[in-house]
């Protein structure tokens, strides 16, 4: 009884704390793919330990009652913690897109990661928090938030939110960049010798793409 009671609070416990468990493992500097996926498994791995210890509780029990309360405890640790921290298009995404060449005639790193966002938008600004933690895990890696505006006004809401994490500025060529975001943003770019190379756009910059952009960071 003492087991499963335990297997149960574990099992509640990595629901509640789901996110944190992944922000924990990055900053013990796991991969990307591997703490956005561990919560996951640890929910499969406590289903099956509560499904074995009940399994023993009902040995007296019919087998189709007993596995018919098997059928519905396993899997219930994984399909709360799924419901409530759902996988979404794109999550484990890595494949973007090569750049030939580009006009964008903007000031760009020297190399790193440039980020092209406009003014008030949405997922630009959920953005930021990614991207703090990358800066964080990788001090070296330079990182540029663009912001594809003439109206410097456009500037403030981002850098109350970026607090310095990383730089930020207006678009010298805010129509050229936006062609080169093809119009959807936020748009993730590695540089090279101040020249765009590769492009993500924010449903292909999943852990997958960290995770190749950290392993690359020396050879930006």
């Amino acid at each position: 009884m003492i087991k499963l009671i335990i297997y149960l609070t574990s099992s509640l416990l990595s629901i509640l704390c789901f996110n944190q468990i992944n922000e924990i493992l990055l900053n013990w500097n796991f991969s990307w793919t591997i703490s956005k996926i561990t919560p996951y498994i640890l929910l499969v791995i406590i289903g099956i330990l509560i499904s074995f210890e009940i399994s023993n509780k009902l040995k007296s029990q019919k087998k189709t009652i007993k596995y018919f309360i098997l059928l519905l405890v396993l899997p219930s640790p994984f399909i709360i913690g799924f419901g409530l921290n759902p996988i979404y298009q794109g999550d484990f995404s890595k494949n973007g897109d090569k750049l030939k060449s580009s006009r964008a005639d903007e000031n760009f790193n020297e190399n790193g990661l440039s980020v092209l966002t406009i003014p008030g938008c949405h997922f630009c600004f959920e953005s930021i928090e990614k991207l703090k933690i990358i800066k964080k895990r990788n001090p070296n890696l330079s990182i540029i938030f663009i912001v594809c505006s003439r109206d410097k006004k456009s500037l403030i809401a981002y850098k109350k939110e970026i607090n310095n994490a990383f730089h930020l500025k207006l678009s010298s060529n805010p129509d050229k960049l936006a062609e080169l975001a093809q119009m959807r943003f936020p748009v993730f770019l590695r540089i090279r010798d101040k020249k765009p190379i590769y492009r993500w756009s924010n449903d292909q910059f999943g852990v997958r793409a960290i995770d190749l952009l950290e392993s690359l960071k020396n050879n930006l």
